[in-house]
């Protein structure tokens, strides 16, 4: 089972694996990308654009739950049926009654691995076993690292699956990578690293959250929603209505950077338009 993230990593493990098989998949191999409906419009193209241009099946999965019966499941959808407001999102966080950190990650376990899972199961019984393909390079050993660890895929239900990660094991690099990509007719059009596949991701820095902001303050609305909606409920512990305590909210972030764009678009003393830049190091 190839995990497929909607990167230009994961994207170049899946066309070299498909090159290791003459250009096509044997049947027992699938690829999944599970969306979590908080992904960049530029990431779902890219999917969409790798299924097309290669000709390879895409299972495109998301978290369901039923709210009155707490039911779980895996739902299949396509490009033109995914979610793209956070549906799936939203039912995660009600389902765990806070919203996810940088040390409670579930939004990755449950919107992703455990999905992929749960798909798995249902259409292949619970009795069935796989290998999951991991698009992780040999420049990133600590994520490399994370994901082998034994004990972190028990943690995330991944008692029936082991993990791979090829491109690792290959000695393939983010300059292999990117130079791939620059001689193929498509690619992930992402602005930059601040963008990432998750819009408003809580682990991106907050320099890339006002960049955001900034470019897309219809998409980063949403991250200020749920933190609004959490807070309205007067929790006992506040920690659980944020995404991070270390920083200000996100609509707070919204408003500071919106205040900014303002007074950097306005006239100078001499009457001509001061554009303040600055090297912003977004990245997440």
């Amino acid at each position: 089972m190839i995990s497929f993230s909607g990167g230009r990593t994961s994207g170049y493990m899946l066309w070299r694996i498909l090159q290791a098989h003459g250009g096509t998949l044997p049947d027992d191999v699938l690829v999944c990308f599970g969306n979590t409906g908080r992904e960049m419009p530029a990431t779902l193209r890219f999917v969409h654009d790798c299924q097309t241009h290669w000709g390879v099946p895409v299972h495109w999965l998301e978290y369901r739950r039923d709210a009155e019966t707490g039911r779980v499941w895996a739902e299949e959808v396509g490009f033109n049926s995914a979610s793209r407001n956070g549906e799936p999102f939203e039912m995660a966080i009600a389902a765990k009654q806070m919203l996810p950190n940088p040390v409670t990650r579930y939004c990755t376990v449950e919107l992703k691995i455990r999905t992929i899972r749960r798909w798995c199961v249902q259409h292949f019984g619970k009795r069935i076993t796989w290998q999951q393909i991991v698009g992780l390079r040999a420049d990133e050993p600590r994520r490399v690292e994370r994901i082998m660890d034994p004990a972190r895929q028990k943690k995330a239900g991944a008692e029936s699956r082991n993990v791979a990660v090829p491109l690792a094991a290959a000695g393939i690099t983010k300059a292999d990578v990117m130079d791939f990509w620059a001689a193929q007719p498509f690619d992930l059009g992402l602005k930059g690293a601040w963008e990432g596949n998750c819009d408003g991701c809580f682990l991106k820095r907050a320099a890339a959250i006002a960049r955001m902001s900034r470019d897309y303050p219809e998409r980063m609305a949403w991250w200020a929603k749920i933190e609004a909606e959490r807070a309205s409920l007067k929790t006992r512990n506040p920690r659980v209505a944020l995404f991070r305590m270390d920083r200000p909210r996100y609509a707070v972030i919204s408003a500071v950077e919106m205040a900014q764009s303002r007074m950097d678009l306005a006239p100078d003393d001499d009457g001509a338009d001061a554009f303040v830049t600055c090297d912003m190091g977004c990245g997440a």
